[in-house]
């Protein structure tokens, strides 16, 4: 001890850079045990979309304890400092008000979990499969790859569809057929080929109806149960099989018809009936029209195209 004395005299400058570089190397060992610790956890379960967040709060938090315990060891009043930042916290805080905002609903996001990393989720005009939860900001990954990032206040203020957290999910499944099939045959039908698949679960039982009675079809829809991770797959699937059914058993899929009336070529279009106004002068012997027919008054240009019409 008194070896390091000598070499290292109390209150030295050289004894403050080494306990500044002591905080400074504790600080990183702990940054990266915490992210040790969470990735154990999330090989145990623990949530992986959380780990962004709070990895992102635990290393700031880190940083600036340890810039107060530099700036205390190498003998600034931290106390003042404290102050000073209190008080500027609250302009900085006004100023980015926006981003305090994103940061609360991460947090809120994470501790009430209305998602977890992998499901699928619909939030306003976003959908996609969620990657992570950071300190300002959510990353999705969409159905055709693409990487999304919205704020974290977007998605608290917004209602959010969350498509992968119940276990089972109904399938809706509807289909056209003619009008002069019959309903008890083409039902019969379907229900037979339900019957056939295991993937889709007996409860709730499926249910079969007529739906809508269309313009050119009578639509009937099937509602079966299935397990969320094969919704797609056998929505694509039964799509197919339901077309290959029909065709089967020879039942009409009507499509759209529109009925179009050609005119013929000889034919000519019959004259078009008197004006209202030219029928009152005819009647009226009186009338400037009845004058000039009966030689009682001379015609205008106008009036005597009209003449040469009438004759």
């Amino acid at each position: 001890m008194n070896f390091i004395r000598s070499v290292i005299p109390k209150d030295s400058i050289i004894e403050q850079l080494l306990l500044v570089v002591l905080v400074i190397l504790l600080v990183k060992f702990l940054n990266i045990a915490i992210r040790k610790i969470l990735e154990r956890a999330s090989k145990r379960g623990f949530d992986r979309a959380a780990i962004p967040l709070i990895s992102d709060l635990s290393k700031y938090a880190l940083y600036v304890i340890g810039l107060l315990l530099c700036l205390n060891i190498m003998g600034v009043n931290t106390n003042g400092l404290l102050a000073m930042i209190g008080a500027a916290s609250l302009a900085v805080g006004l100023a980015l008000k926006d981003t305090l905002s994103n940061v609360a609903a991460g947090i809120l996001l994470l501790f009430l979990k209305p998602f977890c990393a992998g499901d699928y989720i619909e939030c306003g005009t976003i959908k996609g499969k969620i990657s992570g939860i950071g300190m300002f900001n959510t990353t999705f990954e969409t159905m055709d790859g693409l990487y999304v990032s919205a704020p974290n206040s977007s998605l608290w203020g917004a209602p959010i569809v969350n498509y992968s957290r119940n276990l089972t999910r109904r399938l809706d499944l509807t289909v056209g057929v003619a009008y002069k099939e019959s309903l008890d045959r083409v039902l019969r039908i379907l229900r037979e080929m339900v019957a056939r698949e295991a993937r889709f679960l007996k409860i709730p039982v499926p249910q079969f109806f007529v739906s809508e009675l269309a313009d050119n079809s009578v639509n009937i829809t099937i509602w079966v149960w299935v397990n969320t991770y094969e919704y797609h797959m056998l929505d694509r699937l039964y799509r197919e099989i339901i077309k290959n059914t029909l065709d089967e058993y020879n039942i009409e899929i009507p499509f759209p018809q529109r009925v179009v009336h050609m005119a013929k070529e000889d034919e000519v279009p019959a004259d078009p009936a008197p004006k209202q106004d030219e029928e009152n002068e005819l009647d009226n012997p009186d009338s400037e029209l009845m004058q000039i027919v009966n030689g009682r008054k001379k015609p205008n240009g106008d009036e005597d195209h009209f003449m040469k019409d009438l004759v």
